[in-house]
């Protein structure tokens, strides 16, 4: 069958009760698989990228730098354009660089990371009671502590008008299974270091939010209830 996105999950759940809810329910664990898996589906896609690119280089590199380069280039180029919609998505972007420029990002990453990890299409399909979840890890790295092999992730999950908190809280807990499921026989999970970031509004969901019930956990859930229908 085909994949099911976290996005899709929260669109599940925003449906009210009812018929509507019942389609898109029925539809989303029978519809058959695509030849192609389409990454882009739920990063969404090129729109963000100007933003969620420097946000990403900035955790990965631990410098601010990335920032200031990528807000001159926007301003000129949105300068320099005539389309009206390319005027607004630069504007977007911007305003998310700006938000970023106050945001730490630094306390959120290990100091000494010692490895970044590749992410193969087929691994971000996470089986959960069966049905195919879809989670796209920005950023998966391992690191040393108190002389243990760890390892943590970050999701950069941009929308137009961002999520809510126990909304963000499902890409987070999909992050996490996805560590479990791929390294847990060689590294301890850091539940400290497993991050999914609303880059619109600028927030973030930190797994240990979950498991000390700060945020609640939706995925299992959410899935059970669409398997009932």
């Amino acid at each position: 069958m085909e994949k099911i996105s976290v996005k899709e999950l929260i669109e599940f759940r925003e449906k009210s009760s009812g018929k509507a809810k019942s389609n898109f329910g029925f539809k989303l664990k029978n519809r058959k698989a695509k030849e192609k898996n389409d990454d882009s589906k739920d990063s969404g896609g090129d729109y963000w990228v100007i933003s969620t690119s420097s946000i990403y280089n900035t955790f990965k590199y631990g410098k601010d730098e990335y920032y200031d380069e990528k807000i001159n280039d926007v301003v000129s180029r949105q300068n320099k354009t005539e389309s009206d919609n390319q005027k607004v998505m630069y504007q977007r972007n911007l305003d998310v660089l700006y938000n970023f420029k106050e945001f730490d990002l630094h306390h959120l990453r290990p100091l000494d990371i010692e490895n970044f990890h590749s992410v193969h299409k087929e691994q971000k399909i996470i089986s959960v009671s069966s049905l195919p979840i879809y989670i796209n890890p920005s950023l998966v790295f391992s690191f040393e502590r108190n002389g243990m092999k760890e390892i943590g992730a970050v999701a950069l999950i941009p929308k137009l008008n961002g999520y809510k908190k126990s909304e963000l809280g499902m890409f987070c807990e999909m992050l996490y299974k996805f560590l479990h499921k791929h390294y847990a026989n060689d590294y301890k999970i850091a539940e400290d270091f497993c991050i999914a970031i609303d880059t619109f509004n600028a927030q973030k969901i930190i797994y240990i939010e979950l498991t000390t019930g700060q945020v609640p956990r939706l995925i299992d859930s959410t899935i059970d209830e669409i398997k009932s229908i």
